[in-house]
């Protein structure tokens, strides 16, 4: 299968690195399930090729569809920064601003863009030599997933459930959650390129979904 032959070439030219979900640098989740580092991917292709610094998912799963993994630890936010901008909030900002603030910084769509010409850069070496009817699958008949990963808090719920729980309940714990759920969710809509329409799960399911591939 091309995923193989693409798999087996990055861990032979030392670009990808396997490793533990839990032993990834800024996972948050505790999972035992291999995936390739794809942040130590990117520090070797760009230093070893000069190429302009890029931002790149943490993780990269080659199995049967091609699935970008970007970890969030929500729960460091809300319990470290969040907390430290509220306290030192010298512009008044409500609590939605400096949410909606955390997400703009995300900046998702460089990102996946970023992740994908890696992708594309290890697809293209001259090593690999993969014919135009391998990169034809790759590219036409595989699918090509981003989930951002959060860490397990709360089950994901409606969307029209949250603005209405938004809406009787301000300035709290849950609330504050609900409204990064809904910016980020806002945020992945407005992301348009040939690949899935990037996905708000958490560990459990990625656990789940990993599972599922084996």
């Amino acid at each position: 299968m091309s995923l193989e032959k693409v798999l087996e070439f990055g861990i032979s030219k030392k670009y990808f690195t396997q490793s533990a979900i839990k032993d990834i640098y800024k996972s948050c989740c505790v999972l035992d399930n291999i995936i390739i580092d794809f942040d130590k991917t990117k520090d070797i292709i760009c230093k070893k090729y000069d190429q302009v610094t890029r931002k790149s998912c943490d993780g990269l799963c080659l199995k049967e569809s091609i699935d970008f993994i970007e970890f969030k630890s929500i729960n460091d936010f809300f319990d470290k920064e969040f907390k430290y901008k509220l306290k030192s909030n010298k512009t008044n900002l409500e609590e939605s601003q400096i949410i909606k603030k955390k997400v703009d910084d995300f900046n998702f769509q460089k990102k996946i863009r970023d992740s994908l010409w890696l992708f594309e850069f290890v697809l293209g070496h001259h090593q690999l030599k993969l014919n135009n009817s391998e990169l034809k699958v790759i590219h036409n008949n595989l699918e090509k997933n981003y989930f951002i990963v959060k860490d397990n808090y709360q089950p994901l719920i409606n969307i029209i459930t949250q603005f209405n729980t938004l809406a009787k309940n301000k300035n709290n714990k849950l609330s504050n959650r609900e409204t990064m759920d809904i910016l980020i969710e806002k945020e992945l809509d407005t992301i348009k390129l040939e690949i899935n329409k990037p996905k708000l799960i958490d560990c459990n399911q990625l656990k789940k979904y990993l599972e599922e591939k084996q």
